[in-house]
């Protein structure tokens, strides 16, 4: 799964795994801003966000494809028809999509989807709460932008993937890596 890391990728992700401060980092971001760790793991034009994101994303996709048949990343929603949804954060674009699909992963005959978000729980605007009440923020935050359009138009499953910087993991996410774990 190419997790292989050289000294200093070692080194660094031990220091990050334990708040340790990194050596040798540039003074300035792309955007203008002082770089340190909380700023390259939250900035979206110099940082790190969609790089990690897609990291994982392809690695529990390659896992997947492992215990089932049928596994897609990135894929497209059906498209809407008409239909209406109680929320309005409801993703309702025809070209929406997921991260992942896993036809009968949860159940027999039903497509589960999932999408993966990860959040760096030292944020400003996270600090003072707790990585579990964070992660369960942003899994909400995803089953209000997701589950009612697969549940309804999709007949399908949904489960957000949670993931935090510093190595944490939602409940779902969690409920799904064990899961996962099982069936490898």
């Amino acid at each position: 799964m190419d997790f292989s890391l050289n000294k200093e990728e070692f080194q660094d992700a031990l220091r990050l795994r334990y708040n340790v401060k990194l050596e040798n980092l540039p003074a300035k971001c792309f955007c203008g801003d002082a770089f340190n760790i909380n700023h390259a793991l939250t900035c979206k034009k110099g940082g790190f966000i969609s790089e990690r994101h897609d990291n994982i994303k392809n690695i529990l996709t390659k896992l997947l494809c492992k215990v089932g048949k049928g596994m897609e990343s990135e894929p497209h929603l059906l498209g809407l028809t008409g239909e209406t949804f109680d929320l309005r954060t409801a993703n309702t674009a025809n070209e929406a999509r997921l991260d992942i699909k896993a036809p009968g992963f949860w159940q027999r005959g039903q497509t589960a989807y999932f999408d993966v978000r990860v959040t760096h729980v030292n944020n400003k605007g996270q600090q003072g709460q707790s990585t579990s009440k964070s992660f369960k923020q942003h899994e909400q935050a995803k089953k209000r932008e997701y589950l009612q359009r697969i549940l309804e138009v999709d007949n399908g499953s949904f489960t957000p993937l949670v993931f935090g910087t510093n190595g944490g993991l939602g409940e779902e996410c969690s409920r799904f890596i064990s899961a996962l774990s099982y069936r490898i």
